[in-house]
């Protein structure tokens, strides 16, 4: 129920926006004006003119953390809003920079920046995916800008759509709601961060070549993605996921990984609304699964599609009656990203094996970007060559109440139901949740009946989240008067993006309407902008939430397709040609002044408390010490260590996993790729105390926990069947902070974490279950059950002894493997009075018998 509100009024904030035309104006409201909105024209698209021909491919990739500071609040859920009660807050913080949303606490999976820069004859293009919510179109023109004119129109800009990943980086005052207030620092970082990482790629290109796969009918079983949305299921084409997986293969002419692109459409969503920590979620797990089966670094990027229907699929999870951390524990549920990520793998390693077959050298490329209008004028809406259109918005006139021709399936035109001047949004039922802001005469129809007129919605919205939209009868919201669309060719492929939540039955459509064939047309949703859900009008009459996410009713998505669609064919060809031809200009990007109390330097940064305040929050329980404790095991041992350090808008500490090495110094962890181990082992938490700034500064308490379970990528190690077999030896976490650094007191890992349990002795023979046991812990021990309750361990060989009364040597030894549940079974022998069991790590447990 708190999701679905979340949702709802996310929808209706998404939707608060207006037009930008004087054409047909509301005869009670006046003119609709966008005399107040900055508009900019686009700069012309760089490299037009001349001719395509195919050069040598020189390709570079590159990654960077966002280092946007915890407290920002995360993206995704209306019910992060503190005053909705949607989150379980672990304590009573108040941190000035989420506004009244709750704050980010800490980091689990960090976000990240991706880049493959390509270049190929005179022309460069950069596809860039960042860990967030959606694109705010100011970025991209901002990251264009600052990489030089060379690149105007030539950078894709694409999110990863995780709920969990920083927000406060929009100007767009509806969406808002779904992001949290627009920070000067947070959005100057997201920026920063990504023309950094765009330069490195550059910097990196070296001779490359390329190829491609498809696979039509990909993941039939839905082990990686599914379909959510049932209200269309009959509807031709409807009743479908997003079943086409594209792949993109990038090598060094010697045959080295640079990059690896898959694109297929799922949500960032296995994270609901109350987890309060960092996450790259579902897209994250998939890109560290691939990158970690390379012997060097290499990029592996994930590109949505058609994922505004589409879902994640689990696997793992945690029980939540089991909460580590008391009753102040969200019983956070990161164990089903990496489960995602394991199911994931087999089908995409396949896929950039088969996209080795055709890799090419010699490349045909170019790229065009286009700023296109979005209403209010009705016309604006018009499609499938006038077949359906808008009747003029009057808000004197009352609709017909006629959806459907007789035969019911097909849809009369002009539609007047969607009479709204400046937009609507929260059309998904047959009754309006605020009566005073419907459509008059939609009331019982569906999904008119629900549709809030934005220019009266937004502003009730506006004062319960403090947020202006700018938005009356006359002044609609600047930003949703535009969008921005593009299209990349590489050799016969292209790429064509969507800026919003693109949906099967629409990319199947355009995928029918390409300039070339299916196998050939790649579709990237997500991306250069952000128009909420995107639908054909068939679809989104049938109501759902998915249509209470748009800005202009029905017809808005597949208006935004055709120009697409009118766009793709110009990258085909080959004249090199200017996108901006036929376009229309910009809305500026936003800019404000923060003012935030930021604490530099901050009390006590870089040393270790005596004593852990009792407020400090930790994922396991309250620390009761600031050191790791000396010894832990393995799998059920937790590592846990207290510092005071910077301010978050300062800096968010790196906290990596050192190993002793024989010769007596520590080293960095390292992962088959060659990253070092830190942020998903390593969770890092934050609590600044007080929990509430009193005027003086704060001091900034950080923790660090990690789970003594193999790490991700460590070699020989990396399947779930060695999760007791973490190295033993000695550890330390190692913190980078703000001009210092700090070294925790090291700790032994040591055998352990395997239990026995229905233990029976009976007939002849002794039976026991063998199962792994961390009931604090959080990383993944198995795909299906809880992995901090008792788990079998399944088909593994182990050394089982029965042993006498005094001690000393076994009355009998046996190997035995387990079965699928972890049972062994093994004769009985005289005399025997405890059993014992190794496994192939040397674990060793005992019970009595």
């Amino acid at each position: 129920m708190r999701r679905s509100l979340a949702i709802a009024l996310l929808s209706i904030a998404a939707a608060c926006g207006g037009g930008h035309s004087t054409s047909n104006p509301p005869p009670d409201s006046g003119v609709v004006s966008t005399d107040h909105c900055d508009y900019q024209p686009l700069t012309p698209t760089a490299n037009a003119g001349g001719t395509v021909t195919a050069g040598q491919l020189m390709a570079g990739a590159a990654e960077r953390v966002l280092d946007v500071p915890v407290g920002t609040a995360l993206g995704g859920y209306t019910a992060r809003a503190g005053f909705l009660g949607g989150t379980t807050l672990v304590d009573t913080r108040r941190v000035d920079m989420p506004g009244v949303f709750n704050p980010s606490i800490g980091v689990e999976a960090a976000p990240r920046v991706k880049a493959i820069a390509l270049t190929a004859d005179t022309e460069t293009v950069v596809i860039v995916k960042v860990d967030m919510i959606f694109v705010y179109e100011g970025m991209l023109f901002d990251v264009e800008q600052k990489l030089g004119p060379q690149f105007a129109g030539k950078v894709i800009l694409a999110s990863s759509h995780s709920h969990s990943a920083w927000a406060q980086f929009t100007g767009h005052g509806p969406l808002k709601l779904g992001a949290g207030e627009f920070r000067q620092l947070v959005y100057d970082r997201f920026v920063d961060t990504i023309v950094a990482t765009a330069n490195d790629a550059l910097a990196a290109r070296q001779p490359a070549k390329i190829g491609f796969s498809f696979d039509g009918n990909f993941d039939p079983t839905d082990q990686i993605n599914h379909d959510r949305r049932p209200e269309n299921d009959n509807l031709p084409g409807g009743n479908k996921k997003d079943d086409h997986l594209y792949f993109m293969r990038v090598d060094t002419m010697a045959g080295a990984p640079i990059a690896a692109v898959d694109v297929f459409g799922e949500h960032g969503t296995l994270q609901d609304e109350n987890n309060e920590l960092a996450s790259s979620d579902a897209i994250g797990a998939l890109e560290r699964q691939v990158e970690e089966q390379f012997d060097t670094p290499m990029i592996a990027m994930h590109l949505q599609s058609a994922g505004g229907d589409n879902s994640p699929t689990g696997h793992g999870g945690l029980d939540c009656g089991n909460k580590p951390g008391g009753s102040n524990d969200p019983c956070f549920g990161w164990t089903s990203e990496e489960g995602h990520g394991r199911a994931a793998i087999a089908t995409l390693m396949t896929a950039y094996t088969n996209a080795g077959s055709n890799m090419q050298s010699q490349v045909s490329l170019e790229m065009l970007s286009r700023s296109i209008d979005t209403g209010p004028a009705p016309q604006t809406f018009t499609i499938r060559d006038g077949a359906l259109s808008y009747a003029p918005f009057d808000l004197t006139k009352t609709p017909d109440g006629k959806v459907y021709d007789t035969d019911g399936t097909t849809v009369l035109s002009p539609i007047d139901e969607f009479n709204a001047p400046v937009g609507a949004g929260l059309c998904q039922d047959t009754s309006a949740m605020f009566p005073t802001a419907a459509i008059t005469g939609d009331d019982g129809i569906l999904p008119y009946g629900s549709c809030l007129r934005l220019d009266v919605a937004g502003s009730i919205l506006g004062e319960i989240f403090n947020i202006d939209f700018h938005v009356d009868g006359t002044h609609p919201v600047c930003e949703t008067t535009r969008t921005t669309i593009s299209a990349l060719r590489i050799n016969d492929y292209v790429i064509g993006t969507m800026p919003g939540e693109l949906t099967v039955m629409l990319a199947s459509y355009m995928r029918t309407k390409s300039p070339v064939d299916e196998a050939h047309t790649i579709l990237v949703g997500y991306a250069q902008g952000h128009v909420g859900y995107m639908l054909r009008p068939e679809d989104w009459l049938t109501g759902g939430y998915e249509p209470s996410v748009t800005f202009w009713g029905p017809l808005g998505a597949e208006a935004i397709a055709e120009q697409t669609l009118e766009l793709m064919p110009l990258a085909m060809t080959a004249t090199r040609a200017d996108g901006t031809t036929d376009g229309t200009t910009r809305v500026a990007t936003v800019t404000t002044t923060d003012t935030l109390a930021i604490d530099n330097p901050a009390p006590m940064a870089g040393t270790v408390p005596a004593t852990v305040p009792p407020e400090v929050w930790a994922r396991t329980g309250h620390p009761t010490q600031a050191q790791p404790a000396a010894q832990i095991s393995r799998i059920s041992g937790i590592a846990q260590f207290v510092w005071a350090g910077d301010d978050p808008a300062v800096q968010t500490p790196h906290v990596t996993l050192q190993v002793k090495q024989p010769d007596g110094t520590f080293a960095a962890a390292v992962r088959r790729s060659g990253r070092v181990v830190d942020d998903v082992e390593i969770l890092r938490a934050y609590t600044p105390v007080p929990l509430q700034r009193q005027g003086a500064p704060q001091t900034h308490y950080w923790v660090a926990e990690w789970q003594a379970v193999p790490w991700s990528g460590e070699v020989g190690l990396d399947d779930l069947a060695a999760r007791a077999g973490v190295p033993l030896g000695t550890y330390r976490f190692h913190v980078e902070g703000s001009g210092w650094t700090l070294d925790s007191q090291p700790w032994d890992v040591v055998a352990g974490g395997v239990e026995l349990g229905n233990v029976t002795r009976a007939g002849g023979t002794i039976s026991a279950t063998v199962s792994w046991h961390a009931p604090k812990g959080w990383r993944l021990l198995d795909m299906t059950a809880m992995s901090n309750d008792p788990v079998g361990v399944a088909s593994q060989a182990m050394t089982v002894s029965l042993m006498g009364a005094g001690g000393g040597s076994a009355l009998a030894t046996s190997q035995v493997t387990t079965d699928a549940s972890g049972k062994i079974s093994v004769p009985d022998t005289a005399g025997a009075t405890s059993l014992q069991v190794t496994d192939g790590y040397g674990n060793v447990v005992t019970s009595s018998l």
